[in-house]
């Protein structure tokens, strides 16, 4: 024999010997749990009877619907949320009044009886408080 051949042995022994270390050390590995989640199935088109497990079923979520808040509400003039307007004086009031009055600029309010009273200055310089009676008449209240 000559030397390339006898090489040629060798080298496949030691391939052999390399490849049964290789797998007695493969073979004493203890295998590891298996992570593979794959669905097997077999297309027959009808499924068989305990076998079968169908998807889960989730409903829909409820609609949300916006909120959309309401307009301002503005009551018309005269609608009886604001003291009515002071009758403008008359011809026959006016003689009868020996001094003239002016209401102020603030807010009419309502006092403890539950009557609508407004602040006046009268022409003489006097200020004072007027309420409504219950007759819809405006008195001097002090």
């Amino acid at each position: 024999m000559s030397v390339a051949g006898q090489l040629l042995k060798r080298l496949h022994l030691g391939i052999a010997a390399l490849a049964a270390a290789v797998g007695i050390a493969a073979w004493s590995i203890p295998p590891a749990p298996a992570e593979a989640r794959v669905f097997v199935d077999v297309g027959v088109g009808v499924p068989f009877p305990g076998l079968y497990s169908p998807y889960p079923y989730y409903p829909y979520p409820p609609v949300a619907y916006p909120y959309y808040p309401p307009p301002p509400y503005y009551p018309p003039a005269g609608a009886g949320y604001y003291p009515p307007a002071v009758p403008a004086p008359t011809a026959a009031s006016t003689a009868a009044a020996p001094a003239s009055i002016t209401y102020t600029n603030r807010p009419a309010f309502t006092n403890s009886a539950g009557q609508i009273c407004r602040e006046y200055k009268s022409s003489t310089g006097v200020t004072g408080t007027a309420c409504q009676d219950g007759t819809g008449q405006w008195r001097a209240a002090n």
